[in-house]
């Protein structure tokens, strides 16, 4: 039974990332003489998986885009704060020194690195 079980959740998984809708699974289930109750903890088990590979897809993106926007932070923040001190920009006289973004950027990156480590 258990075994059974688990075919049919993988097999309507599979046609459900395929384009098919939950009324066509629950249809075709009760089609195959399948007990209500069976059909409904199969659609659960399959909304479950669902839900999880998404939930797991959109963390690994959330640690990459983090990490993309540190760096981002701290290169614009060291090109300001070297382009004054040597005089790549004219500023008349003064100084702008960016620490704010650097500092900024490198705790995002920090923040990747454990997003990153919460997904394994």
């Amino acid at each position: 039974m258990e075994n059974n079980f688990r075919e049919l959740v993988d097999l309507y998984h599979q046609k459900k990332i395929e384009g098919m809708d939950f009324s066509q699974i629950r249809k075709e289930l009760v089609e195959k003489n399948i007990e209500e109750d069976l059909i409904k903890d199969i659609v659960r088990a399959i909304d479950d998986r669902i839900l999880r590979g998404e939930v797991k897809k959109k963390g690994k993106f959330k640690a990459k885009e983090l990490r993309l926007i540190g760096w981002t932070l701290m290169i614009i923040g060291g090109i300001i704060t070297l382009g004054t001190y040597f005089h790549w920009f004219d500023m008349k006289g003064y100084y702008f020194v960016s620490y704010g973004p650097v500092i900024a950027g490198y705790l995002l990156i920090i923040a990747a690195r454990k997003a990153q480590r919460k997904e394994f």
